[in-house]
């Protein structure tokens, strides 16, 4: 496996984009979040991840989410453990869940990989940039629900975590 994919300087604009435009086509109910420093508690700065969107969703509520505009490496989508954490304490201080969505198109298909911040840390395998030394978690594309279509996140409903255990030993 290689060491880590990254969301590329002018990749994450695109993504949101995409992901503006995904919404649109599918008649999706959603906010989009400035994502400028003075738009947020002081809080949000360095401990607390900013989502792109707050969705509407009539079975399952609002809930957060941040578009990523990379591409797996060997069946793997990659996040930074201070990502993945800081995404959490989103989700403890406003009580929303908070989703990744990675960004896949083949054959003219746009799909979206779905990812809860618990259900990425659960299920993460901790590993380290030799570069950087920093923690990313590797995440098998497997633990992902594969969204398509607006009728797809109503799979996120039955989405469960496995143990919540395991992630007592991650953080």
């Amino acid at each position: 496996m290689k060491t880590q994919q990254v969301d590329s300087e002018g990749k994450g604009p695109v993504g949101e984009a995409r992901l503006n435009s995904w919404f649109h086509e599918n008649g999706i109910n959603y906010l989009s979040v400035k994502q400028q420093p003075d738009t947020f508690a002081h809080n949000f700065y360095d401990y607390v991840k900013r989502p792109d969107f707050l969705i509407l969703h009539e079975s399952l509520g609002m809930i957060a989410v941040d578009a990523k505009n990379c591409s797996p490496s060997n069946g793997f989508f990659t996040l930074t453990h201070d990502e993945v954490k800081r995404a959490l304490a989103f989700e403890m201080l406003t009580r929303l869940p908070f989703w990744f969505l990675f960004l896949h198109e083949s054959g003219g298909v746009t799909t979206w990989f779905w990812i809860s911040s618990l259900r990425a840390l659960e299920s993460g395998l901790v590993r380290t940039n030799q570069k950087t030394k920093e923690k990313f978690l590797a995440i098998s594309m497997s633990e992902f629900v594969r969204v398509q279509t607006y009728e797809d996140i109503g799979k996120l409903h039955n989405y469960r975590h496995r143990c919540l255990g395991r992630i007592f030993d991650k953080l």
